[in-house]
C-alpha cells in the first residue's frame, strides 16, 4: 500500500509524523533534576531526568520538598540553556527569589504570575502557549512552567461564593475545571516544548481500612490521568543533625525524602527511592545512588568500608558520599546496569547512551 494516501492527512493535521520518525510524542530533550537516583526513577538513567514538553507532577504533604525540587528544575534547564526562561504560576503567594537562587535558578528569569482560580490559571497558560507556537521556532522549547502549588487553585465559584457570602456545597466543579485546564494544556505544551512542572497537596483516604501506597491528591483525578509522570514525595526523616550550622536552626539543615512514581510513561512506574533535600542547596546530587549501587553489585559492602567488584578500595562511605572521583569510577558501570534491568533497549540504543554519557560536562 502506497504511503500516497495519507497526504490528505497530513493536509489536515500539520504535526501527523509516522511512528518511527520526529513527532510530538517523542521526547526531544530531558531535565536534569539535580539528583541522579530521581533522576533514574523518572527516565531510568543517571542522566536524563524529566522529559521536555510534557506535564509533570510533585505530590506530597506540606514540606515535602516540592516548590525546591521545581526551583531546582527550573535551575538546571536555565543551566542548560542560558537565554532561556521560567514563569511559575504561583497560588500561594509563596515564591522565593533567595529560594530560587540557593537552588541554582536566575530570579532574573523567572517571571511570576500569582493566580487565585483554576479558570484563570488554565486561560492564562492557554494564552502563553498559543502564543508560543504562533512565534515558531524562535520561542519553542525556550520555556518551562513551574505550577505552585494546584492544590490551592479554587473554582471561580467557590471564589463567587465566599465573597457573596454563601456556603454551598462544590459539586465536583473544582475537580472538573482541574482536569479541564490539563486537558487543555497537554497538547498544546507538548506542541510548544514547554515543560510543566506542578506541585499538588496528597491526603489519606479516612474511610480506607488500610491505607493506600499512592495517596490521593487534591483536584480529583485529573492530575492522576493527564500527567506523563507524577511523582510522589513524602518526608522519612525530619531532620539530619550537623555542629557546623547555625544554633538557630536548632541543627536541622534539611530532610530524607522517599520518592516513588505513581505514573511514569517513560520507565516501569511505582519505582523508589531516597534523597536527603538541603534547605540551601536542594537536592544532594549523589544521595540515594548507595542502596542502588549495593543493591545492584556495583559497589561492595565489606564490614563497615566500600569497594568495587574489580578491588579497588572506596573506604568509609562519609568519606567519598561526595566525592565525585569516586563516583565517576561507580556511575558508569551504574548507568549499564540501570539500562540492562530498569529499561528494555536494543544494542545500538546502549551503544548511543554511552558515547552520549562520556560526553557529558559534569
Amino acid at each position: 500500500m502506497s504511503k500516497d494516501i495519507f497526504k490528505t492527512l497530513d493536509k489536515m493535521n500539520e504535526d501527523s509524523a509516522m511512528l518511527s520518525e520526529p513527532s510530538l510524542s517523542m521526547v526531544s530533550e530531558w531535565i536534569d533534576t539535580g539528583c541522579h537516583a530521581l533522576n533514574v526513577i523518572c527516565s531510568g538513567s543517571l542522566y536524563k531526568g524529566i522529559p521536555k514538553g510534557r506535564i509533570i507532577g510533585l505530590a506530597g504533604p506540606s514540606q515535602s520538598g516540592k516548590s525546591y525540587i521545581i526551583n531546582k528544575i527550573i535551575g538546571k534547564f536555565q543551566k542548560m540553556h542560558p537565554d532561556n526562561w521560567a514563569i511559575i504560576w504561583d497560588t500561594e503567594a509563596a515564591a522565593d527569589a533567595g529560594a530560587a537562587k540557593n537552588v541554582g535558578a536566575d530570579p532574573d528569569r523567572i517571571k511570576i504570575m500569582p493566580v487565585e482560580t483554576v479558570e484563570e490559571c488554565r486561560n492564562q497558560i492557554v494564552r502563553f502557549l498559543d502564543a508560543v507556537i504562533e512565534k515558531g521556532d524562535d520561542a519553542r522549547g525556550k520555556y518551562i512552567i513551574g505550577i505552585d502549588s494546584l492544590g490551592n487553585l479554587a473554582s471561580t465559584k467557590e471564589v463567587q461564593d465566599a465573597a457573596a457570602g454563601k456556603a454551598v456545597a462544590d459539586m465536583g466543579l473544582r475537580a472538573r475545571a482541574m482536569k479541564s485546564m490539563l486537558r487543555t494544556i497537554t497538547y498544546k505544551a507538548a506542541k510548544a516544548g514547554v515543560t510543566i512542572v506542578f506541585a499538588n497537596h496528597t491526603y489519606d483516604d479516612p474511610s480506607a481500612l488500610f491505607p493506600s501506597m499512592v495517596k490521593n491528591q487534591t483536584g480529583g483525578k485529573g492530575p492522576v490521568y493527564m500527567a506523563s509522570l507524577l511523582v510522589q514525595l513524602s518526608v522519612t526523616q525530619d531532620k539530619e543533625k550537623n555542629n557546623e550550622i547555625s544554633p538557630l536552626a536548632n541543627k536541622v539543615h534539611g530532610v530524607k525524602l522517599s520518592a516513588m512514581t505513581v505514573k511514569n510513561r517513560f520507565a516501569p512506574p511505582f519505582l523508589k527511592t531516597t534523597m536527603y533535600l538541603n534547605f540551601k542547596t536542594g537536592l544532594d546530587k549523589y544521595s540515594g545512588l548507595l542502596d542502588m549501587a549495593v543493591g545492584y553489585g556495583v559497589v561492595n559492602l565489606n564490614g563497615p568500608t566500600y569497594s568495587m567488584p574489580d578491588g579497588t578500595k572506596l573506604g568509609f562511605y562519609k568519606t567519598w558520599k561526595n566525592d565525585p572521583d569516586k563516583w565517576a569510577l561507580i556511575l558508569p558501570e551504574l548507568e549499564r546496569v540501570i539500562q540492562e534491568e530498569v529499561i528494555y533497549n536494543n544494542e545500538s540504543e546502549l551503544e548511543q547512551l554511552e558515547e552520549e554519557v562520556k560526553n557529558l560536562d559534569d
